[in-house]
């Protein structure tokens, strides 16, 4: 009986200090830009979730808001967009919201290198996945730092559902560099 009572304190003290919701690599920056992005996203989606409880999303990869195009590798936001795109899988998926991982083949790849079901290869992928929603985002440079923008879109009628943005300090990003890449030209910053 003593036993079981402090093997019920042990547990409870636990848990106080270790709570049961996972949230995925907090301590990285990028992670907790994510998190602190897919709750703005998820909070406005909340009644468009209810409404379609079975509407699927795809996440693309953010673009410069300038150009439309993915940032050039060397450039500081060139990292600061993949990390994102990913990120927002698993802080989306804690979330409730299905999404459609639209790179995946419906075979897999083994090689030398390993076992691979994700591509880039158009000729893999199927051409017409079954998403109703699509993440976008882009990426612009303001101040010491860039601001994040993303929108989520109905791919029926480009009607935007949920919108977030957050400013993102250059040294949470690009820490401890001196020039990057920007257009093509190399920067000292």
């Amino acid at each position: 009986m003593v036993y079981r009572l402090l093997a019920s304190i042990a547990l409870g003290t636990l848990f106080l200090f270790f709570p049961s919701s996972a949230q995925a690599h907090v301590s990285n920056p990028h992670e907790t830009i994510a998190d602190d992005l897919a709750a703005q996203l998820a909070d406005q989606l909340d009644a468009d979730i209810k409404a379609y409880p079975m509407s699927q999303l795809g996440i693309t990869r953010l673009v410069l808001a300038e150009t439309l195009e993915q940032p050039e590798h060397g450039d500081s936001l060139y990292q600061l967009s993949h990390q994102l795109s990913e990120g927002l899988y698993a802080h989306l998926e804690e979330r409730d919201i299905l999404l459609v991982e639209f790179r995946a083949q419906d075979y897999l790849r083994i090689s030398q290198r390993g076992a691979l079901a994700l591509s880039r290869d158009a000729e893999a992928l199927n051409q017409n996945p079954n998403l109703d929603w699509m993440l976008v985002g882009t990426l612009s440079r303001k101040d010491s730092g860039a601001m994040v923008n993303l929108r989520v879109i109905d791919r029926r009628n480009q009607q935007v559902l949920a919108a977030a943005n957050r400013y993102v300090p250059k040294h949470l990003y690009w820490p401890n560099k001196q020039s990057e890449m920007v257009n093509g030209r190399l920067q000292r910053n």
